[in-house]
Parts: C-alpha cells; structure tokens; sequence
C-alpha cells in the first residue's frame, strides 16, 4: 500500500465491499504498507487534520492502527524509528525503517527495492 492519505484515499478504498476482507485472506506477510506520516506530520495534504478529527494519533503509529487487521510489514521513516517497537509489539505488526521521503526518481527507485526485499524476504 502506497503513502497516501489513510483517510481519503486508502480509507475510501478499504471501504470497499470486499476490499478489506481481501486483504486479510492474504498472507499477512506479503501485505506490506508504507507510512505517509513522517515525524507526526504528512509529507503533503490534509491527513493529519482528518486523523486529528477523528481521533486518530497523528504518527505512524496511527497509520498502522487503521491498518493492523490485515498489515503484516508496515515501513516508517528513520525519523519515526522510536515508534518501532511500539508498533510491534502493541498492533502486532513488523516493521521496517528507511528513509521513506520520496524526492527524486532513485528515492523512488530504493524504496521501491526496498520493499520488493521484504517481499523476498517472506517468500
């Protein structure tokens, strides 16, 4: 799942009929997400105004949250390392840290492989 807005875009599709169940029929080792919070702030948009209004921490840790039923890998930003352990160890989810930031087309090309990785690494 891409860093995007886990309100208005990941959310609505989640809402789906089916799209959610799907996902937990996974294995939960090949649903991987990406945080689009960074240091409690959104990289771009309103998320942080839609969590806050609906009561959602804003952090990687609330992103994982909304997603902890299904999410098996969720990677956060080196920033936002401290929050590791208490994502695994209260949602249950493993994680992964690297610099999610995507600037330019090989910021885009490393995290791409990065998580390509964990997929390898789950078989």
């Amino acid at each position: 799942m891409c860093p995007s807005n886990p309100i208005v875009s990941i959310g609505t599709i989640l809402a789906l009929r089916g799209v959610r169940e799907a996902l937990r029929a996974k294995p939960r080792d090949r649903v991987i997400a990406i945080s689009p919070i960074i240091g409690g702030a959104p990289v771009k948009g309103p998320a942080d105004k839609l969590m806050e209004g609906l009561g959602i921490e804003v952090s990687a840790y609330g992103v994982a949250e909304l997603y902890k039923d299904f999410l098996g890998w969720f990677v956060i930003d080196e920033q936002d390392r401290g929050l590791r352990k208490r994502i695994e160890e209260e949602l249950g989810v493993r994680v992964a840290v690297t610099n999610t930031l995507m600037r330019t087309l090989e910021d885009k090309v490393r995290l791409a492989r990065f998580v390509l990785g964990l997929l390898r690494e789950a078989g």
